[in-house]
This record gives structure tokens, C-alpha cells and sequence, in this order.
């Protein structure tokens, strides 16, 4: 039980309770000091291993002695609420670890300790194995779905914040370990997902590079008839874009080739080719790479599609600066 105020911890008079700022306060009417309540902080860490199970350790004091909890402590003066929660896993279950995030944040009132600032993060493991520290009677693993009640109701609403924000992921991840085994965890996703990023950027510029005719007839196929300048000068929007982003998705920089379009916009602008026939041009040119993808018939994995389509996203953004600057160059013409 939290222990009541009696004396002033300034001046030693004894202390009265008054109403201050819309709330009851301890007060000394000696040196007139009020004594200000505030949440002490306490940081939790949400571990799971790879067979989706959560660290929990037993406690081996008060309050809620001989109950399981995530591992938990009070932040300690000149350490970070992040340094605690760290230090906290390797002081109860012997565990290193890195933060990842900040799964949940909540206020308690708790009939030991009183009013609390719980802040839960999810933590990733770094070190292979746990040990119950001194103040622990145990730490192991439990199923998700089967472990037992956790003291601290704080804990049980983070958990339960965890695995909603996880579920989808952890379905992805079913779909995805028989062709992806490099994938065990949701730790996985962002490193997996960069290889594939890197891959299919390589074999898109691959296919633009081997490939240029091809990308040149679905262009064909798809543009109005024009005079035989105008289709040279919109042709070259199209090649020189394939160009450019050839260059881009294999890692080089392309800013001076940006400014190439503005000059090619001067031209279009001289040779008095109509606006609606450049943005039709420019749309086809982008449109085509997507069809040569799909063609190709080269994503069949989930991660490979959804890598894919952020490629494309990208294009898309690429594909509205190319339109900038011929326009820019179109409309300023020297």
C-alpha cells in the first residue's frame, strides 16, 4: 500500500490536505508548499520469438507476487523511458534488446505504487537466450493465444493492441514463407522487402534495356497518328523517359536529364505541338512499362506484386516530374 504523506519533507510540519487547482493536495501550512502528484514512469516490453510467443516473467515480489507480467520497472532519474524499458528486459530476463516502437501508452491507478504512466514498446531480441534476473522467479515463452492471466491489466491491453496491429502482417507472413524463406518474423518484412525492391528495379531497367522496341511498339499501338515531326518529337518524350528511369532504377542520378526534358518542351512549343497530344504522349510512355511487367509475367509472389506496385508508384511520381519540366520548358520557350 502506498504510503500517506504526514510531515513536510521541507520543514517537518505536519501535513494538511487542501483543495488546490480543482484537486485535493497534501499542503504545509508552515512553508506553504504544496506537494504535486505526479504519474511516476514505469516502461514494459512486448519480446516475441519466432514461433509467435511472448516473453513473460514471474514475479518474485509485491504487488501481484507469483504472477506473470511482461518484463516492467520504473524509469530511473537520468535514463530515458526508452533506456529503462531495456534495461528492465535485461535486469528480469536476461535479454538484450533494440526498440522497435511504442505499442501503447497508459495511466493507472494502482493501490501499491499509485498513479502510473505505463509505457509499453514493442522490443526486439538480440540475444539468443533469457535468465530470470534477481528479482524474478522465472521468464520463458508463452503462445500468444494460451498464456497465462498477466498482473498488470495495462499489459494484457497492450497485448491485445500488439496483435491487432500484427494480425494482417502475421497473415502475410503464413503466405509468404514457402516462397520467401528468408521470412520467419515481421522483423523479416523490411529487409526481404528490400532485396525484392532492389531485384525487380534491376529487372524492370533490364527489360527497358533489352527490350527497347517492344516498349516502343506498345507505345505505337496506343498513340493517335500524327505528322511525321510531331510523332518524332513525341516519340522522343517516350525514349528519353525510358532512358532516364532505366538510369534511375539501377541507382544513378538523373537530375541533368530532368532539365533535358524543359529543353525538349522548348521544342515542342516551337514546332507548335498540341499540349493535349504531349500529356496523352507522356501517359501512354508510363502506361507501358506496367504492360511490359505484366507481360512479362515475372511477379508471383505477394511480396514481389506489392514490391512492384511501390515501383510503379514511384514511376508514376518520376513520370509527374518528366511532365513538370517539359511543360516548364513548354511554356517558358527561349
Amino acid at each position: 500500500m502506498k504510503k500517506k504523506r504526514i510531515f513536510c519533507s521541507y520543514c517537518g510540519a505536519p501535513i494538511t490536505v487542501k483543495f488546490i487547482d480543482e484537486k485535493y493536495r497534501d499542503h504545509c501550512d508552515n512553508c506553504n508548499t504544496t506537494f504535486y502528484e505526479n504519474p511516476l514512469p514505469v516502461a514494459s516490453c512486448i519480446v516475441i520469438n519466432d514461433n509467435r510467443e511472448i516473453l513473460l516473467v514471474l514475479r518474485k515480489n509485491e504487488p501481484y507476487k507469483n504472477m506473470w507480467c511482461l518484463p516492467i520497472g520504473f524509469a530511473e532519474t537520468g535514463e530515458s523511458i526508452e533506456q529503462a524499458a531495456l534495461r528492465e528486459l535485461k535486469e528480469e530476463a536476461g535479454v538484450e534488446g533494440e526498440i522497435v516502437r511504442i505499442i501503447d501508452v497508459d495511466t493507472v491507478a494502482n493501490y501499491f505504487y499509485g498513479d502510473l504512466a505505463i509505457i509499453t514498446f514493442e522490443v526486439k531480441q538480440l540475444s539468443p537466450t533469457i535468465k530470470a534476473g534477481d528479482d524474478a522467479l522465472d521468464a520463458k515463452f508463452f503462445p500468444l493465444s494460451n498464456h497465462p492471466p498477466l498482473a498488470w491489466e495495462s499489459n494484457e491491453k497492450a497485448l491485445k493492441k500488439f496483435t491487432e496491429i500484427y494480425k494482417d502482417v502475421w497473415a502475410m507472413i503464413d503466405s509468404l514463407k514457402v516462397i520467401q524463406p528468408g521470412i520467419t518474423t515481421h522483423h523479416d518484412i523490411p529487409k526481404e522487402k528490400s532485396k525484392q525492391y532492389e531485384l525487380i528495379a534491376s529487372i524492370i531497367a533490364s527489360m527497358i534495356e533489352s527490350d527497347i522496341e517492344l516498349f516502343k511498339s506498345h507505345w505505337d499501338s496506343e498513340i493517335p497518328k500524327y505528322d511525321s515531326s510531331d510523332y518524332a518529337l513525341l516519340l522522343s518524350i517516350h525514349q528519353k523517359a525510358l532512358q532516364t528511369i532505366k538510369l534511375w532504377l539501377t541507382g544513378n542520378r538523373v537530375w541533368k536529364n530532368f532539365r533535358d526534358f524543359s529543353v525538349l518542351g522548348m521544342q515542342l512549343k516551337k514546332e507548335d505541338v498540341a499540349l493535349r497530344d504531349i500529356l496523352s504522349a507522356i501517359a501512354i510512355s508510363r502506361k507501358s512499362i506496367w504492360v511490359e511487367v505484366i507481360e512479362k509475367n515475372i511477379l508471383h509472389s505477394p511480396l514481389e506484386i506489392y514490391t512492384a506496385l511501390e515501383i510503379n508508384n514511384r514511376i508514376i511520381l518520376f513520370y509527374d516530374k518528366i511532365t513538370y519540366f517539359i511543360i516548364k520548358g513548354y511554356e517558358h520557350p527561349i
